[in-house]
């Protein structure tokens, strides 16, 4: 008699518990999972987490065997996943601007964030969402750039705010005048410029040697990497909630193949691991990150408020950057109807932004469980990436 799903899922613990291996009807199945991170980061604990999930709720049928940088590196991820070296990968979409414009087109637009005074400590969760209902829900273009690349698109999560992360202090549109800002993302480059800063290019392991030698005054990032590159040896000054926006061009791309070979069933399993996964390393980042912050001010490290001056003249920015994007994405890319595509993404932005400035969150779980209900459970496991 073939087991239920149901008791399938039932009797794992009882067999893990007793040291058993569970066999059940017909051989376990392994995805293969490149990180491109490395191990003990929020996105390989936020990996484990999955892994754990997918095994848990199909029963054991389903697992994820985790490479941390290994297998893959980001640069390869996009046509790593495509050619089936391995099964899911993070690929971080900014890393390919030709293959995902659409997905890229919408992580630009983060910076709506700092028109927004709510959700302040959340809007690495809150965008974190957008995007992840923007694409799977609103946007069949989205989805169609990661079926071109042989993958399927869902979402992995965001990092915590942006903000200024210095070696001099920084709170009027004046002291930013000439000064050298590490960037990550080209609406942050378009800030800077704004402001008369320069704008500089370089990757998460150079930063600190440039703000050790002065080759840049600061660095446009999260807190997390405070202590992630070790930087609040080297921050002596850090202003808040300048300029915004938060990073959140990531996908858990699954290749084509390996994706429709599961039963819908496990499918929808893995959707539901995913949720938790989204919502362990938007967690993990938002509170590694505080515990950074609070590590570097009680080092020694100068907070600074921006002045109201700058905040508005920054809001004023990200009001006319928008039209620009749309224009960008247009020229360079040739996608069509980017005008349209920012209107249906900007309710949905200000549904999240309500939406975690409301939320009672004591946990990733509970993240995880409006993920699920706001996002995931609403795709059709029978028609996506079939």
């Amino acid at each position: 008699m073939p087991v239920s799903p149901r008791f399938r899922k039932a009797l794992l613990p009882i067999a893990l518990a007793s040291g058993l291996a569970v066999t059940m009807t017909g051989q376990a199945k392994e995805l293969s999972y490149a990180l491109g991170f490395p191990p003990n980061s929020a996105a390989d604990d936020a990996a484990t987490t999955f892994a754990n999930k997918l095994a848990e709720e199909t029963g054991g049928e389903v697992t994820a065997k985790n490479y941390a940088m290994s297998l893959l590196n980001l640069a390869e991820m996009s046509d790593g996943v495509r050619d089936g070296i391995a099964d899911i990968g993070n690929v971080l979409t900014p890393y390919f601007p030709r293959q995902y414009p659409h997905a890229n087109m919408a992580a630009e637009l983060t910076m709506l964030l700092a028109l927004d005074s709510r959700a302040k400590g959340r809007q690495g969760m809150a965008y974190a969402g957008v995007m992840g209902e923007f694409l799977l829900l609103n946007c069949a273009d989205c989805v169609q750039d990661f079926i071109n690349q042989g993958q399927i698109y869902l979402p992995m999560g965001a990092t915590p705010e942006y903000q200024l992360l210095c070696s001099s202090p920084i709170e009027t549109p004046e002291d930013l005048k000439g000064k050298r800002l590490r960037v990550a993302g080209a609406q942050w480059s378009r800030w800077a410029s704004h402001f008369g800063a320069t704008s500089v290019s370089l990757s998460g392991n150079e930063v600190y040697e440039a703000l050790e030698q002065g080759v840049v005054d600061c660095t446009v990032q999260s807190n997390p990497e405070l202590g992630n590159f070790g930087l609040k040896d080297v921050v002596t000054d850090i202003t808040v909630g300048i300029p915004g926006g938060v990073f959140s061009g990531g996908s858990v791309s699954v290749g084509l193949s390996p994706w429709q070979d599961l039963s819908a069933e496990h499918r929808e399993d893995l959707l539901k691991a995913v949720s938790h996964l989204m919502a362990d390393m938007t967690w993990r980042y938002q509170t590694y990150g505080d515990r950074d912050f609070k590590e570097a001010r009680e080092s020694g490290v100068n907070i600074h408020q921006p002045s109201e001056a700058l905040v508005e003249a920054s809001r004023d920015f990200v009001r006319e950057d928008i039209p620009r994007i749309a224009s960008n994405y247009t020229e360079q890319y040739g996608m069509t109807n980017a005008d349209a595509k920012i209107e249906t993404l900007r309710p949905i932005v200000e549904k999240w932004v309500k939406l975690m400035d409301e939320a009672k969150l004591e946990d990733a779980e509970d993240l995880a469980a409006i993920y699920w209900e706001e996002i995931l459970s609403k795709v059709d496991v029978e028609t996506y990436g079939q």
